[in-house]
Order: structure tokens, then sequence, then C-alpha cells
């Protein structure tokens, strides 16, 4: 595709680099589940014939992995669809940060396959990570493979100057974490998200990292919680007078469940009402 816009080939470019740098990551990602995978199942194997060779019978213990699946599958069509159906939260005004507000110029969000990374409505950016565990949990399977947004924002400075820039971000979503830890079983639920900050002139000025905005995790939980926030993310740089600058607030969500009955999930995805909304970057000294 023919892009005549300078800016518009810039960010493309740029957003084309990095899901290539994704996918790359995930093929990897996929090889060493499988070994992991592998791995793993011959552990539990073990660790089974272990157990019986102790004179435990595992019937009761399989029963009570029956049930928990049974157990967590009602527990989640009851709750969740409370969680999805919620209803969409009225708009809030944001606070003058100082300097100009600049509106995203566009969001994007790589497909599954390597191919043209082709830009989204920034307006409503939809995005999830959710896992159902199986098993007893005795071997540390990989989570979800961590989703990610972009938010691109662009400018372009009239005086060279130290800049600070402020992407502000609206979270409507929510999160679930159910697991029954026992004595026979090593069961847990993870839930994260994430947002980093970068900014480009002429050179990648590398990533911003910032507490987590969702950073939940137990062995024995049980929660279903609504997550609505205003959050943002700062950062300085020097740039120069005349040349454009892309700023980029990635959005990552990354979910993980260890052993049957066990679920983790956090969704801005799923239902009018759960969305990530950018509501744009704060410049100072206006550019």
């Amino acid at each position: 595709m023919s892009i005549s816009n300078p800016v518009q080939k810039l960010i493309q470019d740029l957003e084309q680099q990095r899901a290539k740098e994704y996918w790359e990551r995930i093929k990897r990602l996929r090889a060493r589940q499988a070994e992991q995978k592998k791995s793993g199942e011959a552990h539990e194997k073990k660790q089974l014939e272990y157990i019986r060779s102790a004179g435990i019978d595992l019937k009761a213990f399989e029963k009570d992995e029956e049930e928990d699946a049974r157990k967590l599958k009602s527990h989640l069509e009851q709750k969740r669809s409370q969680l999805i159906s919620r209803p969409k939260q009225a708009p809030h005004l944001i606070a003058n940060l100082g300097g100009q507000l600049i509106p995203p110029y566009a969001g994007f969000f790589p497909p599954p396959d390597p191919g043209e990374v082709p830009p989204i409505d920034p307006s409503q950016i939809k995005i999830k990570s959710t896992q159902t565990g199986h098993g007893s949990g005795w071997w540390d399977g990989p989570g979800d493979i961590a989703r990610f947004a972009d938010v691109v924002f662009s400018f372009t400075p009239h005086q060279s100057a130290t800049y600070s820039f402020t992407a502000v971000l609206a979270f409507h979503g929510f999160y679930v974490l159910q697991a029954d830890d026992g004595w026979l079983t090593s069961k847990s639920a993870e839930v994260h998200a994430n947002v980093f900050l970068k900014a480009f002139q002429f050179v990648d000025r590398g990533w911003k990292s910032f507490p987590a905005v969702i950073d939940q995790e137990g062995d024995n939980i049980n929660e279903f919680e609504n997550f609505d926030r205003f959050l943002d993310f700062a950062d300085t740089q020097d740039f120069r007078e005349g040349e454009p600058v892309v700023v980029t607030a990635s959005i990552e969500v990354e979910a993980k469940a260890i052993g049957g009955g066990s679920h983790a999930e956090v969704n801005f995805e799923d239902g009018e009402a759960n969305f990530i909304q950018p509501q744009g970057l704060w410049v100072k000294p206006p550019p």
C-alpha cells in the first residue's frame, strides 16, 4: 500500500517493525511452550505414580477435580454475564494537565499472523487475555500469550526544547481470578495489565515502564472485579525543532491459570461497557 503522508508512513513503518518483532517472539514462545508442556505432563505422570505407590487412592482426587471444573463453569456463567452486560460508564472530563492536548493519531493491534498491520479506531481499544487451567497444577505451565495494543500520538515541535508529555487513558473493564488450591494440588491464577510509553524522533528513545495498572494473583482466590479508572503516564525528552515526534502508549494484558478449576481473565473487550479509551496526550511546552 502506497502512503504519501510522511508522518503516516513513519508511524506505519514503526508499527510494522514492532509487529515483526512480536511475531518472532511469539514463534519462539510457542516452541518453548510445546517443550514445557511435554516436560510438565511427564512430570505430572511421575508424581501420580509416586502417590499411587504410597497407597493413596486417587479416585477422590479425580472426583474433586471434576467437581472443581463443574463449579468453575457454573460460576463463570453467572458472574461473567453480569460484568459483560454492566451499564456503560458516564464520560468524565479529564483535568487540564498543562500544555497542548494532542488527540490519538491511530491505534494498532497486530493480527495473529505476519502481514500488514492496519490502523484501528483509537477511540475504543478492545483487548483481553484469558486462560482456564487444567490438571493438578504440579507443573508451572505457560500463561496466555500477552496481548498488546498501541495508541500512537504525533506532533512536530516548533522549537528545540525539553518536552514533557503525558498520555491519559480511561480503563473500563473487569478481571476474574478463580483458584482453589488443595493439599494434593498447586493451583493459582494471576492477571496483569501494564502500560509502556516510548518516543521516537530520528531514533527510538526506548520504553518507559510504570507501576502495573492491574497486578493480582493468588492460590486460594475468588475475585470478580470491575475496573474503572482514569490513569496518566508521563515522560520527558529533548526534541528538535521541525521534525515529527511519534509517541506510542502500549497497553499489554496477560492472564495465567494453573490447575483444573482455575481461571484468570483481564477483559477490556466484551460488552459495550468494557474498553480502553485514550483521552489524549498533554504536551508542554505546546508544540
